[in-house]
């Protein structure tokens, strides 16, 4: 089994998760500037949410996905400031996405923010590809810590955990 592989057989085939798809901004996803957009990989819908309700309060526009099956095309096409990545993830494992994004000359500039339940499965040489590594249950202040120093074209709002 890869690093942080999951185990669940979910059917969805990795697409972006509709009812997430996009959350915050003004439209559709080439309509947000790039430096405003995170894309959060998680496939436990109640965390992805949850996520996606802090970052979208904090100002930043949110693009959810279930699983890394298609993922990196998504990367491609949406040019986040940002990714958040779980690493136990149905069909393929976040950590082998990791290293794709990094190895490939288009993405490898893009930050990652890995969050798992087990990081300590991440091999010291994916944890060096990663701009920072929080472990399940994440502070919320650390994950917003984390992203607003990739995307400091984001203000904090004002009722931010930050402030």
């Amino acid at each position: 089994m890869d690093e942080g592989q999951g185990d669940s057989g979910r059917a969805g085939e990795g697409e972006v998760d509709g009812r997430q798809a996009e959350t915050g901004g003004d439209g559709a996803a080439g309509e947000v500037a790039a430096g405003r957009r995170v894309l959060v990989i998680e496939d436990d819908a109640h965390i992805k949410d949850l996520l996606t309700d802090v970052l979208t309060g904090d100002g930043f526009a949110v693009t959810g996905a279930d699983s890394v099956l298609g993922a990196a095309a998504l990367v491609r096409r949406l040019r986040p400031c940002a990714i958040v990545l779980d690493l136990g993830l149905p069909y393929r494992s976040g950590a082998s996405l990791l290293t794709d994004l990094k190895a490939d000359p288009e993405t490898a500039g893009i930050p990652v923010i890995v969050v798992s339940a087990l990081p300590e499965t991440l091999t010291p040489e994916r944890r060096a590809l990663a701009t920072a590594v929080l472990a399940k249950p994440i502070s919320i202040r650390d994950l917003l810590r984390a992203v607003h120093a990739v995307c400091p074209d984001v203000a904090q709002s004002p009722g931010s955990p930050l402030n």
